[in-house]
Formats: structure tokens, sequence, C-alpha cells
């Protein structure tokens, strides 16, 4: 869990971010310490601001996929 994966790792994570690598929306685990990382401040908004536009990228294929299919 989180607090297990912050006593592991307590001096990489001084002044640092847990950021989950593969978001749990897109099948990440939100337990797997495999798929934490410690990100700067700075890194984490860059990390944040690409998986919500990869994220967006994928709705918006899938409401144009449906749309698509609707009109066949």
């Amino acid at each position: 869990m989180l607090s297990e994966f912050r006593k592991a790792n307590r001096l990489q994570l001084k002044g640092r971010e847990i950021f989950e690598i593969q978001p749990v929306i897109l099948g990440g685990s939100p337990t797997d310490p495999d798929n934490k990382t410690a990100l700067t401040r700075q890194e984490h908004i860059q990390a944040v601001n690409y998986w919500n536009h990869y994220i967006k990228q994928l709705r918006k294929n899938q409401a144009n996929d449906e749309a698509g299919h609707r009109q066949q």
C-alpha cells in the first residue's frame, strides 16, 4: 500500500510526490509498489498534464468511433 511504499522509500521521497506510473483508469495498480515513482513537483505537473491529454484523446477517439458506428 501507499504507506508501505513511503516507509520503504522515505529518503528518496523527501521533497517529492508519489505518482502512479500507469494511471488506475488505464489499468495501473493502485497498490503495486512497481507502479509508483517519486517525482519532483514540476515532474509531477508534467506527468499529470501528459496523462490528462492522453486520456482526453482516448475519450475523444472512443466518442468518434461510437458516433461512426451509429451512422452505419
